[in-house]
């Protein structure tokens, strides 16, 4: 997945970009756990992991109320 203007998409080749200031390998449950707030676990981590500090720190509790569909 990358991160680039406040949009997360899917890499489909498989490839790390070079230029990435860090990157994350785990599996989707991982992914969903780190966002739960309950921290890397074993995954793979490589660069500055201060920028997922502050990655992190900017992506809020979800609301389960919010409305979806709206009619």
């Amino acid at each position: 997945m990358t991160l680039q203007n406040g949009v997360l998409t899917c890499r489909s080749d498989g490839e790390a970009d070079g230029e990435a200031g860090v990157t994350l390998t785990m599996t989707k449950a991982q992914l969903l756990a780190l966002l739960g707030g309950k921290g890397l676990g074993d995954s793979g981590v490589s660069g500055d992991v201060s920028l997922l500090r502050k990655l992190l720190a900017v992506v809020g509790k979800p609301d389960p109320n919010f409305a979806i569909v709206t009619p």
